[in-house]
């Protein structure tokens, strides 16, 4: 045996013991380890759940509404001539009640008042013109044409012609064009009024735009005015409340920085439905002492009662029609039929007054898992 095979030899006994000794400690270290549990099997804790049972109820069906305050009349008074504004017994400023019939402006009329005179003297004049020949031809009709010449007064607004007593009488008094002279007048008349102008209704100045001194020009906005004695609240209900209302129907408002209430009343309800909130429209007049325009009222419409209901904490559901219920400590999934959903509460029909509903958290429950209740 030379050199090299002993040396080769040596080392593979050496290695054999090495792997010997390393296994007799992993066996003598195992049958050294104890076991860190103690022997008892762990039992999975069941969840406790609150529950409780709920009795059928009749409950009034209260429909809360809110909305902004609206004047039902605003309009924006215009002028329908063209002059100088007056100074008027009264300044135009927000905020200023007038009375219906008030003088709100006064415009300079002169010229138009000049203009009406000069078209009463042209009738005049061709009436007188026209009184020999009715002398004449229409002598029966002589004395209630001179009278209406003696009665004309060219500062009063004008009367009618005289009638005709003839169709060819008629055809004379038109031929002379009386007719289109007179009723050029009483036009002329109406326009002159437009030049005084007065408050639609009885309510409160919101915009001045035209002062003292002013030139006016037709279709000119000169202020805007609301009706302070009638407001309307436009309130969206919800779909499921619509069946509950009915126009006429009485409504109790009231503000949260005033201690007073209002009562209204459903005067019309909407016809489109809102799209994204899937609600519809109620509107309430409301009149009173402390009303203001724009400001947020809320209130309550008092309906029929709802029998044979129970009424539920909102928290308590999975969906809006489901909640857990506990049959032989065994979570059940009971679904019901929602009649009324309120702010926290929800009005519903498919329960009994035996079914234990699970009133805790919801938290990590499931159908099918066992509690305790």
């Amino acid at each position: 045996m030379n050199k090299a095979t002993r040396k080769n030899l040596i080392s593979a006994f050496i290695t054999i013991l090495i792997l010997a000794f390393g296994l007799a400690m992993f066996q003598y270290m195992s049958k050294q380890k104890k076991s860190t549990l103690d022997g008892k099997i762990n039992k999975k804790e069941r969840r406790t759940v609150n529950t409780n049972s709920f009795t059928a109820q009749k409950i009034p069906n209260i429909i809360e509404i809110d909305g902004r305050l609206r004047a039902q009349e605003r309009v924006n008074i215009t002028s329908r001539v063209q002059g100088i504004m007056l100074p008027s017994p009264r300044s135009i400023r927000v905020g200023k009640y007038f009375k219906k019939g008030d003088l709100l402006y006064s415009i300079d009329n002169k010229e138009a008042s000049f203009n009406l005179k000069a078209q009463k003297s042209s009738l005049v004049t061709s009436i007188t013109q026209m009184m020999p020949d009715i002398k004449f031809d229409y002598p029966q009709s002589f004395d209630k044409w001179q009278k209406y010449l003696t009665d004309f007064d060219i500062n009063k607004p004008i009367k009618a012609l005289p009638q005709a007593d003839s169709d060819q009488e008629k055809y004379f008094i038109n031929g002379r064009n009386l007719y289109n002279q007179y009723f050029q007048i009483k036009s002329q008349e109406t326009i002159l009024s437009e030049y005084k102008i007065y408050a639609p209704f009885s309510g409160v100045i919101t915009a001045a735009n035209i002062f003292p001194g002013s030139l006016i020009s037709p279709g000119q906005i000169l202020c805007s005015m609301i009706n302070t004695n009638q407001y309307e609240i436009a309130s969206p209900i919800r779909m499921e409340d619509l069946k509950y209302t009915k126009v006429g129907q009485k409504v109790t408002l009231k503000s949260d920085g005033l201690d007073q209430t209002w009562n209204g009343q459903i005067q019309r309800i909407g016809t489109q439905i809102d799209e994204s909130t899937q609600n519809i429209p109620l509107y309430i007049s409301v009149s009173g002492k402390g009303l203001k325009d724009g400001m947020f009222l809320k209130g309550e419409i008092s309906g029929n009662l709802i029998e044979n209901v129970f009424e539920l904490p909102k928290s308590i559901f999975i969906t809006p029609n489901s909640l857990y219920t506990v049959i032989d400590s065994t979570l059940q999934i009971k679904e019901v039929t929602s009649v009324k959903r309120k702010k926290d509460k929800v009005i519903v029909r498919g329960i009994s007054p035996t079914d234990k509903i699970v009133v805790s958290s919801l938290a990590g429950l499931f159908p099918g898992q066992k509690v305790n209740y």
